[in-house]
């Protein structure tokens, strides 16, 4: 009988689920399951991350999950999944040898691709587990979801040859991820795609025009731009020599 890697079956994973009582053990029983519906499609659950965690060549994918405060034995015991991030060891690497051409990150940053709240791309983004009969429905019923969202939330960013197209407006709002993106493609030696990929961010508006031209200007004048800040993208472009 095939068991998870704490060496428990899908049965004492469900015996579990359904038995516990307190609300931060039914959390990470509910989290264990998780892991192991979602184990064909390459997820693995991460305890002390309370995540959800998939690695390919250097790649991570991650979902974190997180219990409500209000959580109360007997009375309610719900969780939601809060987060997608995307990180590349690759793209890490490329930021150490290129750390004059890229803006400064947190170190547990440096290799971040994209992320996003999960509540603001999903129509229903927790699991209420209260009552013990519920349960596995109700995980279940999640992780369908997850299935539905969150994978084709991943897939946008997961190949760089036509990611420019692929990848969803709300990265590359201002303060998104859109220079991130670009220097995933650079660090892949896609130039051209990253050129689309300004392209693209240039069609959005022109709000987002005009952070380009300011982040130019900062390049211009010696400066560098904070993580995230509306002129980053514009300032990676005269940088790294792309436009």
């Amino acid at each position: 009988m095939a068991t998870n890697e704490q060496g428990r079956s899908a049965a004492q994973l469900a015996e579990r689920l359904i038995g516990l009582e307190g609300p931060k053990e039914v959390f990470l029983a509910a989290g264990e399951w998780m892991g192991y519906r979602l184990e064909p499609d390459g997820f693995r659950w991460l305890n002390g991350r309370t995540s959800l965690e998939r690695r390919l060549d250097g790649r991570l994918e991650r979902m974190r999950l997180e219990a409500s405060r209000w959580n109360r034995a007997g009375s309610l015991i719900e969780f939601s999944i809060v987060g997608l991030e995307v990180f590349d060891e690759e793209l890490q690497a490329w930021r150490r040898s290129n750390a004059d051409r890229t803006v400064e990150r947190p170190g547990s940053m440096e290799g971040i691709v994209c992320a996003t709240s999960f509540l603001d791309i999903s129509r229903e983004p927790k699991a209420i587990i209260t009552l013990p009969a519920g349960r596995l429905v109700a995980v279940d019923r999640l992780c369908e979801h997850a299935k539905e969202v969150a994978l084709p939330w991943f897939t946008s960013s997961e190949i760089p040859e036509g990611l420019a197209a692929a990848v969803p407006d709300a990265l590359l709002r201002p303060t998104g991820f859109a220079q991130d993106l670009l220097e995933l493609l650079v660090s892949r030696g896609l130039a051209e795609e990253a050129r689309s990929l300004i392209q693209r961010v240039l069609e959005l508006g022109e709000s987002h025009r005009e952070s380009f031209s300011e982040g130019r200007n900062l390049a211009d004048d010696g400066e560098r731009p904070l993580w995230h800040s509306p002129q980053s993208l514009g300032w990676s472009s005269r940088v790294l020599g792309l436009i």
